[in-house]
């Protein structure tokens, strides 16, 4: 049984990163926006903000923010196109294994968002990360994505048949994810005494938890709607 669902989370993930994976359309959209905020942070504040800690770590977590919440208005958008996500819900499983498999995807999707920001972090702001922190990163922003996309999931959804669609999702989603972006800009910083690294790791997990929890529970109420 519980293979089964669990082959039904891995095939519902593969299927939107295959799709993506051909397409392109919401990974250029995404990584090109993530690109263009931190390009304009070099421009803008390179010479003006005295710490470059708090530089590269704002824009870092603007690039993964809204360039995540770019492509996922995108990627849901593909799926309102010709009602795809109506002949998905119509398949016999459970609608809650079809919710992981999208939040899973959309996981894979923001941590290269992440990952690729970070890369142009490092080139555009000319900010090398210590190795204690690169490697703290490298380990918060699949858990920060983990927490995004479990909101933005919902949120996408719900918003399917909304002609504001592309606008507002980035509107309601980052106040929804202020933990994860809190959690994330404070791990990132150099220096981080062991014990605020621990309390904001539980902080941040804790919140995944939840929000994952509160997205599994509430899918196929919300998709009836």
């Amino acid at each position: 049984m519980i293979g089964d669902y669990l082959r039904v989370v891995y095939t519902i993930a593969r299927k939107d990163l295959l799709v993506e994976s051909r397409s392109k359309q919401t990974t250029n959209a995404a990584f090109v926006f993530a690109l263009l905020i931190i390009v304009v942070f070099s421009f803008v504040f390179g010479e003006e903000v005295g710490s470059r800690d708090v530089l590269a770590r704002g824009a870092l977590w603007l690039a993964v923010v809204f360039g995540g919440a770019v492509g996922m208005s995108h990627a849901v958008a593909l799926e309102g196109k010709n009602e795809a996500i109506a002949g998905l819900l119509l398949a016999p499983v459970d609608r809650s294994a079809i919710y992981l498999g999208k939040v899973a995807s959309s996981t894979v999707f923001i941590t290269g968002i992440g990952l690729l920001s970070l890369g142009f972090v490092v080139v555009f702001l000319d900010y090398a990360f210590d190795m204690a922190t690169l490697t703290t990163v490298l380990l918060v922003v699949p858990l920060a994505a983990l927490g995004f996309s479990a909101v933005g999931v919902l949120l996408s959804i719900l918003m399917l048949h909304s002609q504001l669609q592309e606008s507002l999702l980035p509107v309601l989603l980052v106040p929804l994810v202020i933990p994860t972006i809190l959690s994330g800009t404070a791990l990132t910083a150099p220096g981080l005494s062991e014990g605020m690294t621990s309390a904001w790791f539980r902080i941040l997990v804790t919140y995944d938890l939840l929000v994952l929890l509160a997205g599994w529970m509430t899918f196929e109420y919300i998709v009836e709607e």
